[in-house]
């Protein structure tokens, strides 16, 4: 009897999320949630109503629809206030921090000049992120969620290694105090799971492989929906795989890695190498400047060429090495124009082998455009949802 009890209210939780989860996708109605979800309508019924009185979600007017005849059905949208975190983004060169809603989005506070001394760093963090907890009340606050540059056990909330910062073995609740909650991921992987939950071009696809370009190169592999993190937290690295025996030498200790020759540094460097000039405080910001200056200037024309050939072979690399369904170019490579990754993708299909040619997407992020780096933020605020999820519906 009691296995029977267990087994019952382990579906009425499944259900539960399932349900909520379909409406954290975006305004849905009751019908459309029974149609999706294979759930009778009296059971999504009674789980809405436990959804709203919890005030995990709303009713929020008439569905539009020409076609419909009697009552119009009602749209049921997320309590973005539900549920809030502090979320902060490490970059190689500036960290931002802020408040994620239960809807997904996250509103940037603050942000900070990153720096090699980790407890330095985590003391001007905490200047900022101070006030955003207070501000949060307790009951609401799910933790905090980090983005990282780099390796990370996602469990123990242990940095394995972040080569462009120096950092290496840390335990992170030596620096903070984890007893609200801590989260730790590899930025490539939380933009893998925020553009798996948003983008519709990958919508329903299970084996996707993220590009995120940046100072560096980094990269989340998604396997049969999962994202698959390896034996030791440091899968889908492929900025360090050589693919010049000469190259210049990497943050890692290696020579000729990818991120040497193809990330927005290397890319800045080769433009003013060519006699090109540029300026900006970092070198996503530069990489923006050339790119805007493509269609006017040669040196950059030149540049831009040579960047997507350098990813076209990283990217064929992956594809020879995983077969996946497709290839998201996010970071700073959300911005190229759709004609760039058009002859990105023709490199590709030319080297690739036989059995992959013309069958393999490659698309931009959905989240990373016009410059602006969200897809980590948007996967850390997703992830801590997530972790919470059974808690926040029980």
């Amino acid at each position: 009897m009691n296995y029977l009890k267990l087994n019952v209210e382990a579906v009425g939780i499944s259900n539960k999320k399932l349900v909520l989860n379909l409406i954290r996708k975006g305004e849905i109605t009751r019908r459309e949630i029974s149609k999706i979800s294979g759930l009778n309508p009296s059971t999504v019924t009674k789980i809405v109503k436990f959804l709203i009185e919890s005030n995990l979600c709303f009713e929020k007017g008439q569905k539009e629809s020409k076609n419909t005849v009697g009552r119009k059905a009602i749209n049921l949208s997320i309590n973005p206030t539900a549920y809030q975190s502090l979320i902060v983004r490490i970059g190689v060169q500036k960290t931002e921090i802020g408040r994620g809603y239960f809807d997904g989005n996250v509103e940037i506070i603050d942000n900070i000049r990153s720096t090699t001394n980790i407890a330095n760093f985590v003391s001007n963090i905490k200047k900022v992120s101070d006030k955003i907890t207070e501000s949060i009340p307790e009951e609401k606050f799910l933790g905090v969620s980090v983005s990282v540059p780099g390796m990370v056990d996602t469990e123990k909330a242990f940095v394995i290694d972040v080569p462009h910062l120096g950092w290496k073995n840390l335990y992170v609740n030596d620096y903070v105090d984890t007893s609200k909650g801590l989260f730790l991921d590899n930025e490539a992987n939380l933009s893998l799971i925020a553009e798996s939950w948003l983008n519709p071009l990958i919508d329903g696809l299970k084996n996707v492989v993220f590009l995120y370009l940046s100072e560096g190169i980094g990269c989340g592999i998604m396997i049969d929906g999962k994202i698959y993190r390896g034996n030791t937290y440091s899968a889908a690295e492929f900025g360090h795989m050589s693919i010049q025996q000469d190259g210049p030498q990497c943050y890692c200790g290696n020579s000729g890695c990818w991120e040497t020759l193809a990330s927005t540094e290397a890319f800045v460097k080769k433009y003013r190498s060519i006699g090109g000039y540029t300026a900006g405080c970092n070198y996503n910001e530069q990489f923006s400047q050339i790119i805007d200056q493509v269609e006017r200037d040669e040196l950059a024309k030149d540049t831009l060429k040579h960047e997507e050939e350098l990813l076209a072979i990283g990217i064929v690399n992956i594809v020879n090495s995983l077969n996946p369904e497709a290839v998201v170019l996010g970071g700073m490579a959300g911005t190229l124009s759709e004609q760039s990754i058009k002859r990105i993708l023709k490199l590709v299909n030319q080297r690739v082998l036989y059995a992959l040619k013309n069958k393999i997407k490659i698309v931009k992020s959905y989240l990373d455009q016009e410059g602006k780096i969200v897809s980590p933020g948007v996967g850390a605020t997703l992830m801590i949802i997530d972790r919470n999820i059974q808690k926040i519906i029980s």
